[in-house]
């Protein structure tokens, strides 16, 4: 079957999204289909064109705003005559971002299935980030806001399925553009089990960062960023039992700098922070505990990479619609780590406590988180129950 995959970036750029794709891709391969991936040209010497890993890129013009106010409308339209001439002998096409979902919608009808994988609410991801922006870019986004908001509520509609990662998604999106459920698919994504898996601890890295080698590390990866609420975890981290423990933050935003005066507040020299890393699976080999406390979160693809490393984790629990996370259908409650009461601390640090003091129990879930990412989270796995979708609507 020929699938195409759509975003506006793949390779080189890399991100949650652009990973998927790769994965998603190459256990298509595996499996005996043709995948593609049309993305823009992003950076201007990239080729219109490319085999990479066996996978074919397609890549269109990075259309530069003419008539900047109406752009979403004006790179959708753009995008709907690309997707015409270059997708029309696709089996089936799957984009990944609002703007390519519509237009594919708009340029094939019924005539090719379209399965938009959506990651989010778009019109809420742009409020998100407003927070984050200067004033110019949030004047700019906010004259987007509204024709995000219709152009993917259209995509929602127009869409044969519209396949989620979580249940939690399902509901957000469904109840946003008052959508029935009926209309989604909730199929959760795979985790490389080769490139995050149990190792040895690497003493080296813990050496390097001026970590005495009996200490125990709390490791989060998120970015700094409001919606990411890490000032729970700091605050935590500060009441907890041990002394001999050294918070580990890896990832950059506009936050870090609030996040290392919040630090020296509560006098904290024993949190360290690490900015973007390509080599975040080191980290999670030192790691005796990750924690996420994010407020908002699509999936947690993290709790994924930091479970099949054979690390227990902790999120927080849902409170639709305050608390927007699909920790507690990733984690399993006593058995691979916790979901904490997202409005009281006192509960998070209670619930480290006990994952830290308790080195048996921290073992016994570790083993446990590393088994479930095998059994359920394969890329071959996802797949699997992607075609099962795929082919309910063509059958």
């Amino acid at each position: 079957m020929k699938i195409q995959l759509q975003n506006s970036t793949f390779y080189p750029a890399l991100g949650g999204i652009e990973n998927y794709l790769y994965y998603t891709a190459k256990a298509l391969l595996k499996t005996g289909h043709e995948p593609e991936i049309l993305c823009s040209r992003h950076i201007k010497h990239l080729p219109a064109e490319e085999n990479y890993e066996n996978i074919k890129i397609i890549r269109h013009p990075a259309y530069s705003p003419i008539l900047y106010p109406i752009n979403p409308f004006y790179h959708s339209l753009r995008l709907k005559k690309f997707i015409e001439k270059n997708s029309s002998d696709m089996d089936v096409i799957l984009p990944r971002h609002p703007r390519y979902a519509y237009a594919s919608c708009k340029a094939f009808s019924n005539d090719i299935p379209v399965l938009y994988i959506q990651a989010t609410v778009y019109p809420e991801y742009r409020k998100i980030t407003l927070k984050d922006s200067d004033l110019i870019s949030k004047s700019k986004k906010k004259i987007f806001i509204p024709q995000e908001y219709y152009i993917e509520k259209k995509a929602v509609e127009l869409s044969d399925k519209v396949v989620v990662l979580s249940k939690m998604r399902q509901k957000e999106i469904s109840d946003y553009y008052s959508v029935s459920t009926d209309k989604f698919a909730v199929v959760p994504p795979g985790i490389d089990v080769e490139r995050f898996k149990p190792r040895k601890k690497d003493y080296e890295l813990i050496k390097s960062l001026n970590i005495p080698e009996n200490s125990k590390i709390i490791l989060t990866v998120c970015r700094l960023a409001k919606g990411k609420n890490v000032e729970m975890l700091i605050e935590a981290f500060s009441q907890i039992n041990a002394h001999n423990c050294f918070l580990l933050i890896v990832g950059d935003g506009p936050e870090r700098t609030s996040l290392e005066i919040l630090c020296k507040k509560l006098y904290l020299t024993n949190v360290i922070f690490l900015g973007r890393r390509g080599d975040v699976e080191r980290f999670y080999s030192i790691a005796d505990l990750f924690v996420l406390t994010s407020k908002y979160e699509g999936f947690g693809q993290v709790f994924l990479e930091a479970m099949a490393s054979g690390v227990p984790c902790i999120g927080l629990k849902a409170d639709y619609p305050e608390i927007i996370v699909a920790s507690e259908e990733i984690i399993s409650e006593n058995k691979t780590g916790y979901s904490a009461d997202p409005y009281h601390v006192t509960d998070l640090v209670e619930k480290i406590n006990l994952l830290i003091d308790d080195e048996d129990l921290n073992h016994t879930m570790g083993i446990n988180a590393r088994k479930v990412c095998e059994n359920h989270y394969s890329w071959e796995n996802h797949v699997k129950k992607l075609m099962k979708v795929i082919k309910s609507i063509k059958n």
